[in-house]
This record gives C-alpha cells, structure tokens and sequence, in this order.
C-alpha cells in the first residue's frame, strides 16, 4: 500500500468511529472545565462534525482540505464565540485531546497494518497540519468577535461617561470626569444634543470640575457643542474651570466670555437660577 491507500483507511477507520472518539473528547475536556456540560449538548454534535472533518481531510488534497477548513472554522468559530461560558482558553485546550485520542487511533491501526516509522510519521503529519489549520482559522472569528464585544463595552462605558442629569424642569447639568479624548467628545456632542431636546430644558450646565486638562481639538468640540446647543434654544453654560484649564484656553486664544463661565457649578446654578 502506498500513502494515499494508507491515508484513505485511515480515513474510513476514523469516521467509523467518530462518534466514540467525540465522546471521550468530551469526557476529557468536561472535567478540566466541568462549566462545559451546561453547554454540551451544543458542543458535542461539533465536536463529532471536527472529528469527522480531520478524519476526512486524510482523503484530501492540500488546497482542498485547507477551503474545507477555512469554511468550517470560520463557521464554528462565530457560532462557538457566541455562547457565553465559552473562551478561547477553553477551546484551545481541547485541541490536544483530538491530537492526542486521534493520533493514538491511527498508531493502533498502524501497528495492525504493519507500517512503518516512515508511514506512520506521514499519516501523522497530515493530521497534525489539520489541526494547526483548524487552530488558525476557527481562531480568527472567535478573536473577532471578542473585539467585537470590547469595543461595544468601551462604547457603553463612553456613553455612561456623560450623563445628562436633569436638576429642574428648564436646567440640566453634565458633569464631565476623567480624560476628553476625541472619541468621548464626539459622544459628548451627540448625547448632550439629544438628551437637551428629549428633556426639553432652557439652560444646559456642562461642568468640568472633575477634568484635569483639555486640548485644542476638545476646546473646540465643547464651543462646537455649546453653538449647536444655541441653535436648539438651549443656553449653554460652563462651571468648574481649574486654573490649569483657564490657562490653556487662554494659550489657546479660546474665550469663554461670549458664553459665561463659572468657577464652580455652585455659583452657576445661583446665577441661572436667580436670572
């Protein structure tokens, strides 16, 4: 026999047992992660469709079997990403225990056929290509989606950074904490905007006690925003000044006197409201 007639019985000798070699993969993995038996009967069917596809790439050819993979890695790998008690950990470290239940099959049926270190090293070699493949590509969407998902939680925590808290019926207050960046200014633009027409308020207070320093580019987005509130009817007021801000903006040649600054939100909401 040469290696092809050698790979496609191993081929056969496999998907014979796929079910049974499934089986005790799950087995292995449930009691290092014993978490994954909520999920296992989801996991079980993929795990049988994994040992049938190593099995069955024996019996292809290079390019054939690296499509094959792609396609189911890419497949499996969004599906499995979006089960919550799943991690990538988890999945990685199942990967030895087909390398290891697979390969120890093939040895058995190695030894009955008679072959040689030669042949077995090639049968083995075929295997093990596979597998670093499905490692590769069913990576590749489960990482996605775990950027994915940070950069939806990034976005939350942005949003939840500039609330827009109602003080009365006419007056609401913006407290600003932390670091401005681009990203959060564009955000601040857009939430006080909306919030300031779904309240329907007359003065909006955008307090910066709680930020250390402010740049060109935030400067000018919050002159932006305060301009943009004027158009809605929206009287745009800014409370907190440190001296620190107060310098940079006069470095900037930014002024605040157009628009009525407070060193604190204290005396901006005495003013407003005493007008």
């Amino acid at each position: 026999m040469n290696l092809s007639s050698h790979l496609m019985h191993m081929k056969d000798f496999i998907l014979a047992q796929s079910k049974e070699l499934a089986s005790v993969i799950t087995n292995e993995q449930n009691a290092r992660y014993p978490e994954l038996q909520r999920v296992e009967q989801d996991l079980f069917p993929l795990r049988i469709e994994l040992v049938e596809l190593y099995g069955a790439c024996l019996g292809m050819s290079e390019d054939q079997r690296v499509l094959v993979l792609k396609e189911w890695g890419e497949k499996a790998g969004s599906s499995t990403a979006r089960m919550q008690q799943i991690t990538i950990d988890m999945m990685l470290r199942e990967v030895p225990h087909y390398r290891n239940t697979i390969g120890s099959l093939i040895k058995y049926e190695a030894q009955k056929l008679e072959l040689t270190a030669n042949e077995l090293y090639d049968v083995i070699d075929v295997l093990d290509r596979s597998i670093n493949d499905v490692v590769y590509f069913f990576s590749v969407p489960f990482v996605r989606h775990d950027k994915e998902q940070l950069a939806f939680s990034q976005q939350m925590v942005v949003e939840l950074s500039v609330p827009v808290v109602s003080i009365t019926d006419e007056i609401a207050v913006l407290p600003l904490i932390g670091t401005m960046n681009e990203e959060r200014s564009r955000v601040l633009h857009e939430r006080a905007l909306t919030e300031a027409s779904r309240l329907q308020i007359k003065h909006l207070i955008i307090d910066l006690s709680g930020v250390q320093t402010i740049d060109t580019f935030v400067a000018q987005q919050l002159f932006n925003l305060l301009d943009s509130l004027a158009l809605l009817g929206v009287k745009g007021t800014v409370s907190g000044i440190s001296p620190i801000i107060a310098q940079t903006l006069v470095h900037l040649g930014l002024d605040f006197g157009r628009i009525g600054s407070y060193a604190s939100l204290k005396r901006a909401l005495a003013v407003i409201q005493s007008s």
